[in-house]
């Protein structure tokens, strides 16, 4: 067995990224890649520090994101779960506190460090940095730091970590972890990225509906469950609002 190190999980980020047609330079739309990986994911508050949860069977996989984090800690949690869910060997299950980098969990750490390289490839984020903030000399500016955040839809935290790794921040960069909402704002940005969702109906990505309908049509599920099972996802089919095509009147 390969000893896996942070290089190998860097080019597997990256031959990830091109089997499922990204690029080295391009932001990820999250929802078009779950759903061209099928992977059934549900968007939904979870209780104490866990990040998500992962869990691969032999037929399907499966991710759950909390959205008491902010969007951007949501987007590196679905980079780590699908280490979990396609890179990782003999996996099938692991409740997961993403972003801490811990070395005391060896899986854990990998999934940090492919989510990390997978959401931020090198590529794209020089691509997006001026050249006199590259040149000898130079550093990575405020503006820089926001822009490359929102593009690729990342926390503040996990892309400072990012430009450290790849030896890009020249000097002591802690004040850009202070009123990041702020500076977000005061350079023309949304603070979409920085807040929590958890106050939204709870998201699914994926077959969820089809997989419930398909259990209730072959009576493996009383309608009562079906519709429990609906409702939980935030749809009730019973709603007099929706016509017999399924369609908002």
């Amino acid at each position: 067995m390969v000893t896996v190190n942070d290089k190998i999980l860097e080019v597997r980020a990256n031959k990830f990224r091109r089997e499922n047609g990204i690029g080295n330079e391009n932001a990820i739309d999250f929802e078009k890649l779950l759903r061209s990986l099928d992977v059934l994911t549900y968007f939904r508050p979870l209780n104490g520090e866990f990040s998500g949860m992962a869990l691969k069977t032999k037929n399907s996989n499966f991710m759950l994101v909390n959205t008491c984090h902010s969007v951007g800690r949501q987007h590196f949690t679905i980079g780590h779960e699908l280490y979990h869910l396609f890179i990782q060997e003999g996996f099938s299950f692991q409740m997961c506190k993403a972003g801490k980098f811990d070395k005391k969990d060896r899986e854990e750490y990998n999934a940090d460090i492919f989510s990390s390289y997978f959401l931020m490839p090198e590529a794209g984020i020089i691509k997006q940095i001026p050249e006199e903030e590259l040149a000898w000399g130079g550093e990575i500016s405020l503006a820089t730091i926001i822009k490359l955040e929102q593009y690729f839809g990342v926390s503040r935290t996990a892309l400072l970590i990012r430009l450290d790794k790849i030896g890009l921040l020249r000097s002591d960069y802690s004040q850009y972890k202070k009123d990041i909402k702020k500076s977000a704002v005061e350079h023309g940005y949304s603070t979409l990225l920085y807040n929590a969702t958890d106050k939204e109906a709870p998201i699914v990505v994926g077959n969820y509906g089809t997989k419930a309908k398909e259990l209730f049509d072959k009576d493996k599920i009383s309608e009562s469950h079906y519709h429990s099972l609906m409702f939980d996802i935030g749809i009730d089919v019973d709603d007099p609002n929706i016509d017999e095509d399924g369609k908002e009147i």
